[in-house]
């Protein structure tokens, strides 16, 4: 072949590779297309809602509006807690142009710290104060409130100074208010602003960092209900983060009602005479006890009146507490936040023999005629456990004994007894165990045996020590509650029901969102004529003229009761060994409707002076009778 014929394929393949390389470039740039119309279509028309509601969150922001809690009312409507109008500083982080020049002017406005102003806008995010490189992206949206329960003056001064702060604003908000103040404090509660931990926790359930809640009482225990929706004003940002616009706004919701068991007028009547009576033991020992008053009714576990002293003023929680506010809180020596009522544990005293009878009379230890013989003192292997009454009570049944009280004739039954059967029946009754009652903070209480003590203390059991659980001495404890719980329990022929104070639930409109029904947990295992003998004693210890509680008894008006003191060593915050005094009783007797236990703490004296005077005032305030007042036997316990 000759030089030109080769050079024609040369020419030919040249022209070819390129065309080639054309092709496969444009296939490849097709197929790109093919692959981005694909995408394109599948997030538009596949997952377009998706990205959309993305974007959304991306540009909308809500803006919180707190709802009023619902309103508190006792069972014939009185409005016990309610809300009222405040003028609030409320901040919107995301709206402020200068936080640090805001903060610093806002202080002397208001008359408040910069750092309590930052530490109220950063609460919940532990940022240190003036972290100002944190602070951007801790900041929750709000509004978050920085002072409440302005002054006419300091709104005023607020006013003036509007237009250099963007982001503050005076607001007309709702803050809880309890109008009869202390009164029914410890069961109804207060409430204040969540905090780091209780946002931590309950953030998942809808709560913001900027929600004031329930701390105690009814007001934490029914928080859910009483919280409310919110509401809030949707706005568009912009990538800066800046509102531009607003897309809508949703009303807040107010919280549910509720509807207690609670009767205001004897609520009133528990609280008067228990501070009475308070004022008459203070004049004598020199300074002032705490103590506990509680009614129920005995057929439904329905709390009638409820109270606790000393007491606390809800109402200096409800808009923020100050620091010497709550410092007199904390540093009161009878710890006014304390619930006595259910959250403090004592020895029982001769309450307890309610139980030593009723354990006796149905493990067939004793029968309705069985007598024990008193000689003033009870020998137990060379160890001796006197009676508080020198000679003796002599020979006594079961009802003449619980009448009388007579240590001697409940050491015996104890000893025969055992700890074994106490306890069962102690327990039965409730003794070591929560009542189940609807408020925070119940304790359990002590119900002693063999295991607890080696476990507790290291040492073994000691038939002493069954003695002394049986008249309600050494380390049984209970609360106030709970005792109330054994008199009902006696009273209503050995029903033990969980305790309670809403009975239903409303809404804003009043329909029914929950009612709440009586509980019974069970029965305690004491027959019908049993119960009945140790009810017969419980009458006797008042209307008998050698009974303990005779002091107390209403003429031509049959209640029974049961008192009870409590001996005690001297201890750092009860130097003298001053006793505790108790009585329980329930009315009428016949056909019991209220059951009530009166406890006085290192009170001195004894359960009939000490106690049950306060509620020989409740029955007599329910039942519109009146005593003349016999002048007692002088025998006490």
């Amino acid at each position: 072949m000759s030089l030109g014929s080769s050079r024609l394929p040369l020419e030919l393949a040249r022209r070819v590779i390129p065309l080639r390389r054309f092709v496969a470039f444009c296939c490849a740039i097709a197929g790109a297309l093919a692959v981005l119309i694909w995408r394109l279509a599948d997030v538009q028309l596949r997952h377009g809602s998706y990205f959309a509601h993305q974007s959304d969150l991306n540009q909308l922001r809500t803006i919180p509006a707190a709802a009023p809690r619902g309103i508190v009312y006792d069972r014939r409507g009185t409005v016990l807690v309610r809300n009222r109008p405040s003028f609030v500083v409320e901040v919107v982080p995301m709206q402020l142009r200068d936080a640090r020049a805001e903060i610093a002017a806002l202080s002397p406005i208001l008359g408040v710290p910069e750092s309590a102003l930052w530490h109220k806008l950063l609460h919940q995010n532990g940022i240190a104060y003036k972290d100002f490189a944190a602070l951007a992206n801790a900041i929750p949206l709000g509004p978050i409130d920085l002072a409440e329960d302005l002054k006419p003056a300091v709104v005023g001064r607020f006013a003036e100074q509007a237009d250099r702060l963007p982001g503050v604003a005076v607001e007309l908000l709702p803050v809880r208010d309890y109008p009869f103040g202390p009164v029914g404090s410890h069961a109804l509660g207060y409430v204040g602003q969540i905090t780091q931990e209780e946002y931590t926790a309950r953030k998942k359930g809808g709560y913001s960092s900027n929600d004031v809640i329930g701390k105690d009482g009814l007001e934490a225990a029914y928080d859910g209900f009483l919280q409310g929706r919110r509401g809030g004003r949707r706005i568009k940002v912009n990538s800066a983060g800046e509102a531009v616009a607003s897309v809508g706004e949703s009303y807040p919701v107010p919280g549910d009602n509720l509807d207690l068991t609670i009767d205001w007028r004897l609520q009133q009547i528990a609280e008067a005479a228990l501070a009475a009576q308070i004022r008459v033991i203070a004049k004598g020992i020199g300074h002032r006890v705490g103590g506990s008053a509680i009614v129920e009714d005995p057929s439904s576990g329905a709390v009638l009146a409820f109270a606790s002293v000393p007491n606390f003023n809800p109402n200096d929680f409800a808009a923020g507490i100050s620091e010497k506010k709550y410092i007199h809180y904390l540093s009161d020596p009878l710890h006014s936040l304390f619930d006595r009522a259910v959250s403090g544990a004592y020895p029982t005293g001769s309450t307890f023999k309610m139980i030593t009878s009723s354990a006796a009379l149905a493990s067939g230890l004793l029968k309705a005629g069985s007598r024990r013989y008193c000689g003033g003192y009870f020998d137990l292997s060379g160890f001796i456990f006197n009676d508080d009454r020198a000679g003796g009570h002599g020979s006594l049944d079961i009802p003449s004994a619980i009448a009388q009280s007579c240590d001697v004739f409940f050491y015996q039954v104890g000893n025969e007894l055992g700890i074994g059967r106490l306890d069962n029946y102690a327990a039965a009754f409730g003794i070591g165990r929560k009542t189940g009652i609807d408020l925070p903070g119940e304790t359990s209480g002590t119900l002693p045996t063999p295991k607890w003590k080696e476990k507790t203390y290291k040492e073994q059991w000691y038939a002493g020590d069954t003695v002394n659980t049986a008249i309600g001495q050494g380390y049984v404890e209970a609360s106030p509650m709970q005792m109330l719980q054994v008199v009902s329990a006696v009273a209503n022929g050995g029903k033990v029901y969980a305790p309670y104070l809403v009975a239903d639930v409303r809404d804003v409109r009043g329909r029914l969102v929950k009612r709440y029904a009586p509980r019974l947990r069970r029965r305690v295992p004491v027959s019908a004529e049993n119960l009945a003998l140790v009810r017969r004693g419980m009458r006797g210890a008042i209307e008998d003229p050698g009974g303990t509680a005779y002091n107390v008894a209403i003429p031509s008006f049959h209640y029974a009761g049961k008192t009870g003191t409590v001996e005690n060593v001297p201890t750092p915050d009860n130097p003298s060994g001053r006793n505790h005094a108790w009585f329980v009783c329930f009315a009428p007797y016949g056909r019991p409707r209220i059951a009530i236990v009166v406890f006085m703490e290192q009170s001195g004296g004894f359960g009939a002076v000490n106690a049950a005077p306060v509620a020989q005032s409740i029955v007599e305030a329910y039942f519109h009778v009146s005593h003349t007042g016999p002048s007692g036997s002088g025998i006490h316990d």
